[in-house]
């Protein structure tokens, strides 16, 4: 039933090779402008003093909004979301908000699959049905609070009012305080306008928040999690914790996976990583995208489908299909079919993998295929890889922080997008001590690839109610640290140090105050 709802939602568009060879001459002047000024495009759009509403379907409300955050320069932008909102047709008068979910979306390349599209997305049209979910298990196991929501959808910069803009694909710190911004800006309109709507419902005065999403959805929804309790919004967001399904959460690893594999089975991800580290990071950005991505590679055309964000990732899959059948002609440069064969195979009909080795310069390629060079992140930025190398690193959700609140992973183990061990095993072994607590993981949940999982995900999470278990899990709550000390079956690591409400700090603090060190109260006085 799930496969038969998200094929109805797909739709198929085929390109000629002439059309092709159209748009690549057309985009010539805007690869070129978009690339050497990406920051030089102003922005005329202002920020919403109301919502918008989209379209109402059965007992939600779409609206839009847009909302003041900053870009990756740090300069002030505008972006936009969407609000899906519980109305019901009968409205009682103890009707109210109970919860707010975070979605971040996953991996989208075309603008028309954003949340706030008013063309209907994949993704909106499985978030309409969300509000007013009954969440009552076949064991009666009851969540009810879940449907009766509001949930935030922001889109990412780089779509919606900013789709002239790059966008700064896994920089997850960015866009992770861009979704917040979102939240707290779009919680407000709400807020002041349910007070006089007779269509909005008012927020309970017990209402919580989730953070939720798949595969970069995931990786953002957990960064999320991490900038809400950074930034102390936990209290004012209500914040119970997270929802993280197959999301990559080590792109160091992540990207060392493929090398030893020696292929990728969704292509397209290694330019949105370029591109997005490009954007983002000021390492990365020394250089020209050139000094990563082999040329065959970018005669494609690829970065130019990337930015003119008319295409998804099965259009740009498709058009890679048709090259590696029959040949490519771009720029002056030619490629046999065989030719094409060494950077694609084709494992079934209108589908392609990528050699990951023919993607990047032999420099990159050197770099990243030896295990040695990741003993330890590179302090001197001397080249292009040891940059890429700084930039994926410094992206990691892996270190350099303790949750708070709950997080329920999903990950299936067959995954070969977002490797299992290179993601969810990372995070557990740097956290060791939370799991079962702090965090968990369900891996049996789906035995398929990525995007078939992720289908499973999103429309068990979105239409049926078998996730009742693990919103209750999150709401729980977490045992922190001073209450493990005293249960014998449970043991933290001696050697380091914690803050009393739980968080593992990455070495001996250097503030004053007391924390948990080899088991006992510590007072650190300098």
């Amino acid at each position: 039933m799930e496969r038969m709802i998200w094929r109805l939602l797909s739709v198929d568009s085929p390109f000629s090779r002439q059309a092709l060879l159209v748009f690549f001459t057309f985009s010539l002047f805007h690869l070129f402008t978009f690339v050497c000024c990406p920051l030089s495009l102003a922005q005329t759009v202002q920020s919403s003093e109301t919502l918008t509403e989209l379209y109402k379907k059965d007992n939600c409300t779409v609206y839009t909004f847009n909302y003041p955050s900053i870009n990756a320069a740090g300069e002030a932008t505008v972006l936009s979301s969407a609000i899906f909102a519980w109305t019901p047709e009968k409205r009682r008068e103890t009707d109210s908000i109970e919860s707010l979910h975070i979605y971040c979306h996953f991996t989208i390349t075309s603008d028309a699959e954003r949340p706030s599209t008013p063309g209907f997305s994949k993704e909106q049209v499985l978030l309409s049905l969300f509000p007013n979910r009954e969440y009552k298990s076949l064991f009666g196991e009851s969540a009810n609070y879940v449907g009766r929501c509001i949930v935030i959808a922001p889109d990412y910069e780089g779509y919606g009012v900013t789709k002239d803009m790059p966008h700064p694909y896994l920089s997850q710190r960015l866009t992770a305080r861009q979704v917040t911004d979102a939240v707290t800006y779009g919680l407000a309109l709400y807020q002041k306008e349910s007070q006089e709507s007779s269509t909005l419902l008012p927020m309970k005065s017990n209402w919580r928040s989730f953070s939720m999403g798949y595969s970069q959805g995931g990786a953002v929804s957990l960064a999320t999690h991490r900038y809400i309790e950074e930034a102390g919004l936990a209290d004012e967001l209500h914040f119970q914790g997270s929802l993280c399904g197959n999301g990559p959460y080590d792109l160091v690893q992540t990207i060392r996976y493929y090398f030893e594999k020696g292929v990728t089975t969704m292509p397209v991800v290694m330019p949105l990583i370029v591109k997005g580290m490009f954007y983002s990071h000021p390492d990365v950005a020394r250089y020209k995208l050139e000094d990563f991505l082999s040329q065959q590679l970018l005669d494609t055309g690829v970065l130019d489908w990337i930015d003119s964000k008319e295409y998804s990732s099965d259009e740009i899959a498709l058009m890679w299909y048709q090259q590696l059948q029959q040949g490519l002609d771009s720029l002056g440069h030619n490629y046999t079919p065989e030719q094409m064969a060494e950077l694609f195979e084709s494992p079934k009909k209108d589908k392609v993998w990528a050699y990951i080795r023919n993607m990047f310069t032999p420099e990159v390629c050197e770099y990243l295929s030896d295990p040695n060079n990741f003993d330890a992140v590179p302090e001197e930025i001397t080249s292009a890889p040891k940059a890429i190398h700084r930039a994926l690193a410094d992206n990691s959700l892996i270190t350099g922080w303790e949750p708070q609140h709950r997080i329920q992973f999903f990950h299936t183990k067959d995954d070969t997008v977002v490797p299992y061990d290179g993601n969810y095993l990372s995070f557990r072994d740097a956290h060791s001590y939370g799991e079962g607590d702090l965090f968990r993981v369900n891996d049996t949940f789906n035995k398929s690839d990525h995007v078939d999982a992720g289908i499973d995900f999103l429309v068990e999470l979105f239409t049926l109610k078998s996730y009742s278990k693990y919103f209750n899990w999150i709401c729980e709550g977490p045992t922190t640290v001073i209450d493990l000390i005293d249960n014998p079956q449970f043991s933290i690591d001696n050697d380091a140090w914690y803050t009393l409400d739980g968080r593992r700090l990455i070495a001996k603090p250097s503030v004053k105050g007391v924390y948990i060190y080899k088991g006992r109260k510590t007072v650190v006085s300098r």
